[in-house]
């Protein structure tokens, strides 16, 4: 099996296809690698970005239509900056961890996970935590519902303003807790009335349902949709009448508000907010440059165990295919002369002694080797491919291969 790679449709890359993808189930995607018998992977959701963190059996180059596809060592690199916030919308943004997290936990529990998988999500997971602890990259205004409220309170205000929130989920919540002590007027609007309740009672919100649209734009000047709603929830024709001092935010990944071609409309969607939150990574160039560096040396640091793991299975391979040797020999033997159960368990102890004391030496050099040189890690998938066609034949193997 290869080393990970990935396959990615993100906002930034794949944009337009992305829009689309998003909008597919989990099932989606694990029929997909599951269609290429690729039966080890991760697939990590969130509302800008969709990507499969995989180990191949074979290359799947080019068999994904849009993809962005990336190999090792670029994939894992990829998932540590990830991790780091280095590649969120909202620069540092901390739920992007809780997300991996969940995405981690969920292959494991399908079955789906292996061990080198695990290491490098663990891995990605304590990387990105360091580079929230040892630099500045998440502090101020680091999620999406920040900086979107950040960008209308320095643009329009938000005191005293009626704003309705269309969302009852994560996203919604932080929009609450943001705006509390703001002194607008909030609505916690929603299709399950119950959620909608509850939420804003917890906030000291007004509440009510999403059966009429028309309503909601009118008695707001403020109107957020914040939902995994795959259909438009506010179309162009709901607010084309609107008044000019309307201001319509969308957070939703499919859109939950359709684009009207009208300049005088106040539309923030996630390309508008991101050119907004493009201005806060030239402010950060700094912090930026110490996350960069510590992704660098973590993944040398975690190059150097992934070829510990591989040396260890080659040489779990070389001592598995020099006791199919021996079980060889000792049916050879067998056949020539009458040996007791007593004589035979001689015979394995002092194989497995004769084993070890030859192999020993050598696959320690190696582990030291492939440690200390990482660029001839080459040479553990030599090893790999010659040892697996060796002992595909299993019990027929033939030592002068």
């Amino acid at each position: 099996m290869g080393d990970i790679e990935l396959l990615s449709w993100n906002y930034k890359d794949t944009p337009e296809l992305f829009s689309s993808l998003i909008k597919k189930d989990y099932q989606y995607f694990e029929n997909m690698m599951e269609s290429r018998t690729i039966n080890k992977y991760i697939i990590l959701i969130t509302c800008n970005r969709v990507e499969i963190y995989f180990r191949p059996e074979t290359s799947i180059a080019g068999t994904i239509e849009g993809a962005v596809h990336l190999e090792y060592p670029d994939s894992v690199n990829h998932l540590f900056k990830v991790a780091s916030g280095l590649e969120s919308m909202a620069l540092g943004e901390n739920d992007i961890l809780r997300q991996i997290k969940s995405a981690y936990d969920l292959s494991n529990k399908r079955g789906k996970s292996d061990k080198f998988l695990s290491y490098t999500f663990q891995k990605a997971l304590s990387v990105g935590k360091d580079v929230r602890t040892m630099t500045d990259i998440a502090h101020g205004k680091t999620s999406l519902a920040s900086i979107s409220l950040q960008i209308i309170e320095k643009e329009y205000g938000i005191s005293a303003k009626k704003i309705c929130i269309i969302g009852t989920g994560k996203m919604a919540t932080a929009l609450l807790n943001y705006l509390a002590g703001s002194g607008s007027t909030i609505t916690v609007a929603g299709r399950n009335i119950d959620h909608s309740r509850e939420l804003a009672i917890k906030h000291g919100a007004y509440y009510c349902g999403i059966s009429n649209i028309s309503e909601l734009i009118n008695s707001n000047q403020i109107i957020i949709t914040a939902t995994s709603s795959k259909q438009y929830i506010i179309k162009k024709e709901d607010y084309l009448n609107a008044d000019k001092d309307k201001i319509f935010i969308d957070l939703s990944n499919p859109p939950n508000i359709e684009k009207a071609n009208n300049i005088a409309i106040k539309l923030y969607d996630l390309d508008r907010i991101y050119s907004k939150a493009l201005e806060t990574r030239k402010q950060r160039r700094m912090e930026i440059k110490k996350a960069e560096d510590i992704v660098k040396n973590e993944f040398a640091l975690y190059s150097n165990k992934i070829n510990e793991m591989k040396s260890d299975e080659i040489i779990s391979a070389f001592y598995k295919f020099a006791d199919i040797i021996k079980e060889n020999e000792i049916d050879e033997l067998k056949r020539k002369v009458y040996l007791s159960d007593k004589q035979l368990e001689t015979i394995n102890i002092m194989m497995n002694s004769f084993t070890n004391k030859i192999l020993a030496p050598y696959t320690n050099s190696m582990k030291t080797f492939v440690r200390n040189n990482e660029k001839y890690s080459y040479i553990l998938k030599e090893y790999d491919t010659m040892l697996k066609k060796v002992l595909s034949n299993g019990k027929k193997v033939n030592a002068k291969e």
